[in-house]
């Protein structure tokens, strides 16, 4: 004869299975079907265009970065490189060095090829901080300057990335030419 009784122990049991088994089997689709959209997106970003002021002057037009990622950007960090022997020796805004006026503001690399400036989140509201919602811009003001080694002509690559990336953020990057002065 068969026992028809199940204990409650067995019921228990098969529940403690069962409800982590649908969990996952719900939620699968709704995952599945999720875009992936990068936290911070910098990509449709629009450059602005440097002209040659002098001989050992860069001067740069405002670039408009766009945040299309879902997370708020908290200052930038923007890379820039040059070639053909070329060395960058500062930056400047109205001819004073961009950290005596954009507070919290860092820069790496004078004197190299390579100099990396650091942009802070916009705490104060103060020239040249930066926070960019999703969905949201930012305009660099006018009055940049690069100071240059020489006045041959060069290609300069910048790279601009949010100062509260993640692996996943996409950058702002370009490559122009410089002619010479």
């Amino acid at each position: 004869m068969s026992d028809l009784n199940t204990s409650r122990r067995t019921i228990v049991k098969g529940a403690a299975w069962a409800v982590p088994a649908i969990s996952v089997a719900a939620a699968a689709p709704s995952l599945a079907a999720s875009p992936t959209t990068a936290p911070h997106d910098l990509s449709t970003s629009v450059p602005g265009t440097g002209t040659r002021q002098s001989a050992t002057n860069l001067n740069l037009s405002p670039t408009t970065f766009n945040n299309t990622g879902s997370e708020t950007i908290e200052g930038l960090t923007i890379t820039f490189t040059v070639d053909s022997g070329q060395t960058i020796t500062g930056i400047s805004i109205f001819g004073s060095d961009i950290k005596n006026l954009v507070a919290g503001s860092t820069t790496s690399g004078y004197g190299t090829n390579t100099v990396v400036l650091t942009l802070p989140p916009n705490t104060t509201g103060g020239v040249g901080q930066v926070s960019i919602a999703p969905g949201g811009s930012y305009t660099a003001p006018l009055g940049q300057d690069i100071g240059l080694s020489s006045p041959d002509a060069f290609n300069i690559s910048v790279t601009v990335t949010a100062s509260n990336g993640t692996a996943s953020d996409i950058p702002y990057m370009s490559t122009n030419p410089v002619p010479a002065a």
